[in-house]
């Protein structure tokens, strides 16, 4: 059973990232292919029969120059009868392998029965394990199949497609050749896809998750910055919505941001660049953020993935614009950036510093600037920082104080 999930998720994969030139001209073209697509669900495709109706791509053999080839035949026929396609599918999925392994291997055979077809045509969604015909009047059938790995590799290979649900973050490899009839290479490609769902979305300030708290969550402005820690994700769409929170009409932090918004205005979520961790208030063309009044944020995260657009959501922050009439004095919490500095650090790091008797106690406003190579840079780099450590890109290996 844990083979038949292997070769599910896989053998759909293979005519996602075909494209060849082969003898007596035939050429497969893409319509269509949806790299929009972050996240592949197993739910997508029906596991009895292999049917999908999420369409993935869209490809044809294109037979059209074969049909003027003078080596081929004449200018209504072709003698392309048989054309065979071998593949290798390989993958490297970080905590579960060291390096990468080839996972399958086989042969898909291509009968045309047809010597006046100029194009065949197929799509994932024309495609099932009963599949034995294609349009055009085309056979189709998968000659040769190969699992490369032992079987602890295919347990624990499958294992982890079954309990994430879909195909793991990693890179995914997948090497095609392109036959003759007479088993002859006559063109290859190579393919690389990169898979990564994301995994986090947490609010950084201003603001705090307690309604209790809203003495130390006050911002000095009426355009306040807004500031997140996310996974990157160059094919995600970000979008923030800001609510004032009103005590008397609203019993919790979700019934206040579902109310009337002010960025946007009314309803629904603001749309922002792409992977950015911080935006400011706009000072036109949103709603007016009130000194003394509450107000309440939360970012949106939605990408495609093969069951749909996938939304995902922060948590929700209140905060409390300081009235600039009030006699009291505000209240206002600490540097942000020493909350990106502990983020960056780790919690254990920044309290030893930070914290009771750290060499740091009391410390509690951070310079604009930071020193980096030698180098005087913007402290919105630890935002940089931050998202490069996430993605593995880089590791903190000692914290030191100078």
């Amino acid at each position: 059973m844990k083979h038949m999930y292997i070769y599910i998720a896989l053998i759909f994969s293979t005519f996602l990232y075909s494209d060849c030139t082969c003898y007596n001209c035939p050429k497969i073209k893409k319509n269509f292919f949806n790299d929009d697509i972050i996240g592949f669900y197993l739910s997508s495709i029906d596991l009895e029969s292999g049917e999908s109706t999420t369409l993935l791509f869209d490809y044809s053999i294109d037979l059209s120059d074969a049909l003027f080839s003078e080596d081929c035949g004449t200018n209504t026929t072709h003698d392309v009868s048989k054309l065979y396609v071998s593949f290798d599918i390989s993958m490297f999925i970080p905590g579960l392998m060291d390096e990468t392994k080839q996972l399958v291997d086989g042969k898909v055979r291509f009968d045309i029965n047809s010597n006046t077809i100029s194009d065949i045509s197929f799509r994932n969604t024309d495609l099932n394990f009963e599949t034995t015909q294609l349009a055009g009047n085309t056979d189709f059938a998968l000659e040769e199949y190969n699992l490369s790995v032992t079987d602890d590799d295919i347990e624990e290979i499958a294992d982890l497609f079954l309990s994430l649900g879909r195909a793991p973050n990693g890179v995914y490899n997948f090497n095609f050749v392109l036959e003759n009839e007479n088993n002859t290479e006559i063109d290859q490609i190579s393919e690389t896809v990169e898979i990564f769902v994301p995994s986090y979305l947490d609010l950084i300030t201003p603001g705090s998750v307690d309604l209790s708290d809203s003495l130390s969550n006050i911002v000095m402005s009426s355009n306040p910055t807004f500031q997140w820690n996310s996974d990157y994700c160059n094919k995600c769409d970000f979008s923030i919505r800001v609510s004032e929170f009103r005590s008397n009409d609203h019993s919790s932090l979700q019934e206040a941001l579902e109310d009337y918004s002010v960025l946007p205005i009314n309803s629904g979520y603001y749309a922002l660049s792409s992977n950015v961790n911080s935006f400011q208030y706009p000072a036109s063309g949103a709603g007016e953020i009130i000194p003394g009044h509450l107000y309440v944020w939360q970012v949106r995260r939605t990408y495609d993935t093969s069951n749909g657009l996938m939304e995902e959501f922060s948590p929700i922050f209140l905060f409390k614009v300081q009235d600039t009439q009030s006699v009291e004095p505000p209240v206002v919490s600490q540097d942000v950036n020493l909350e990106n500095i502990k983020l960056l650090i780790g919690a254990d790091n920044y309290e030893s510093l930070f914290g009771e008797g750290g060499q740091l106690k009391d410390f509690n406003s951070v310079n604009s600037s930071m020193t980096l190579n030698n180098q005087n840079i913007s402290i919105n780099y630890l935002i940089d920082l931050i998202n490069k450590q996430s993605q593995g890109e880089i590791n903190i290996m000692d914290v030191d104080v100078q």
